[in-house]
């Protein structure tokens, strides 16, 4: 099972790359919508693939407020069930129970005040996978529950997300943090 799954996951990163590649060499051809916009990110002007976009875009901002509400329960549901999550200085997590305790371990510890700025939704051309880059604003915090303290959040995520049974799910999330990608 482990190889398969990260067989699976190789594949997936192999995936993102290419979808990343593919979006760079077409970014001059694409046609967006300046009136449709969200997070600063213009959705496309295609209605099909705008569509998508925004239907991933709304499974991130479920992500975003499941964070800001420290919702484990609501953050997991978005997951694939064969999925992972690989954050900075911590273990991959790819079954439930790893995820589980990534976030339950993160709001005993951590409250977040956050909004999204949307670099990038990218449909595959299958329209059954997608990528997202977001960061987070400058200004965006964290407290630390114990200490009170407030300090900057200055994360930047990748999501990879699979359209199962109809339905978005993550299948992959990482993040690191960069304090000079929080100033775009």
């Amino acid at each position: 099972m482990k190889i398969s799954l990260l067989n699976k996951y190789t594949m997936t990163g192999v995936f993102a790359i290419s979808m990343a590649v593919a979006a760079c060499v077409n970014a001059a051809e694409a046609k967006v919508s300046t009136i449709n916009t969200v997070g600063g990110f213009a959705f496309s002007s295609t209605p099909t693939v705008a569509a998508q976009q925004k239907a991933v875009y709304d499974i991130l901002n479920q992500y975003q407020q499941g964070l800001d509400t420290g919702n484990t329960k609501a953050i997991l549901a978005l997951f694939a069930p064969s999925s992972v999550a690989e954050w900075n200085n911590k273990r991959t997590a790819t079954t439930v129970a790893e995820k589980a305790a990534l976030y339950n371990w993160l709001f005993a510890n951590e409250k977040f005040s956050t909004e999204f700025a949307y670099d990038d939704i990218h449909i595959s051309s299958m329209g059954d996978m997608a990528f997202a880059r977001t960061h987070h604003h400058v200004g965006a915090a964290v407290k630390n529950i114990k200490t009170g303290q407030t300090s900057l959040d200055m994360n930047r995520e990748v999501f990879i997300l699979e359209k199962i049974n109809g339905q978005w799910k993550i299948v992959l999330y990482t993040f690191d943090t960069d304090p000079v990608q929080g100033e775009a």
